[in-house]
């Protein structure tokens, strides 16, 4: 796939962008269902939980060529609903083309269980998916992402079952997912949303959507756009790469973006900026991050292949 072009507003250092409706979500169980908990389920339902993985296993993998509309239709729940969103974005800004494959070795139904009046199934799973980012001006580089462990899901209808969660290189990628709600600056008629923070390492990936309701086209400072830490004695700056979105924004137009770093530590003392137009008059969105990243997940197990040390 040759998505349309994307640059970046700060020199890009190997492939650092590649990472990864109003009905009320069903909430999934906070870790992945314990075997002591599963109860046999009959073939159709054992059958139906099977296929909706190899399925969501392909999806994935043609999701850069075949866009995201599968894939979005084998997921449920805020997080992967989410991921699924942000993957296509993700997809659009590569300046360059991505070819994948997929390797699944074991699709093993565990059991079903009902908690809280919602029937949930496991499915163990052994699989990896290998995606081959080809950059316009830079050598090609491949990522694996290695799905081995327990798959949650959720039974929708009689043989019908959608992923809610499930691990991605030995961590659930719930546990990477972090909502951002009502996180919204609006200066000037520009309006600044925060909408969600992936931390899936080695990298934090800030998911962001801008309108512009002024009446002229706004452009991004690069010197405001960064992640700040305090260091006591003033703030360091923590360089990043933006996708090309975030660089003009159409007067009465809505466009979606990545901010993407190196993954940290913490989030107390850290605050993500934006900056749009320059001197005397700049439009300056700061974000504090300490009291919106509650947890910051486990390092990836040393374990999980070569995938380990590939960027999200």
């Amino acid at each position: 796939m040759r998505a349309r072009a994307a640059f970046a507003i700060v020199p890009m250092i190997g492939l650092v962008l590649v990472l990864a409706g109003c009905a009320q979500q069903p909430v999934g169980p906070a870790a992945p269902i314990a075997p002591a908990q599963l109860a046999p389920g009959p073939a159709l339902a054992a059958s139906a939980a099977r296929q909706t993985v190899v399925e969501f296993i392909e999806a994935y993998r043609e999701s850069p060529d075949q866009g995201i509309g599968r894939l979005k239709q084998l997921v449920i729940g805020p997080d992967l609903q989410s991921w699924v969103r942000w993957l296509d974005v993700q997809h659009r800004e590569f300046d360059g083309t991505i070819e994948s494959a997929a390797d699944v070795r074991d699709v093993e139904f565990m059991g079903a269980v009902t908690a809280r009046r919602i029937p949930f199934a496991s499915v163990r799973l052994s699989a990896s998916v290998l995606f081959r980012f080809d950059p316009r001006d830079d050598d090609p580089i491949d990522l694996v992402r290695v799905l081995d462990g327990p798959v949650t899901l959720i039974r929708t209808a009689a043989g019908t079952y959608r992923v809610e969660d499930l691990l991605r290189n030995g961590v659930p990628m719930s546990d990477s997912i972090q909502p951002l709600r009502h996180q919204v600056r609006t200066v000037g008629g520009v309006t600044v949303q925060l909408d969600s923070l992936f931390m899936f390492p080695p990298k934090w990936q800030f998911n962001v959507v801008i309108r512009n309701a002024s009446p002229h086209d706004v452009s991004l400072d690069p010197d405001g756009a960064a992640l700040f830490v305090d260091r006591g004695d003033g703030f360091e700056r923590v360089e990043g790469v933006l996708t090309a979105s975030l660089g003009t924004v159409p007067a009465g137009e809505t466009v979606e973006g990545l901010m993407v770093f190196q993954a940290q530590r913490s989030a107390d003392g850290r605050v993500l900026s934006l900056v749009y137009g320059t001197r005397p008059r700049p439009l300056r969105f700061e974000f504090p991050l300490q009291d919106l990243v509650t947890a910051v997940p486990p390092p990836a197990p040393t374990d999980v292949g070569p995938a380990e040390t590939a960027p999200s």
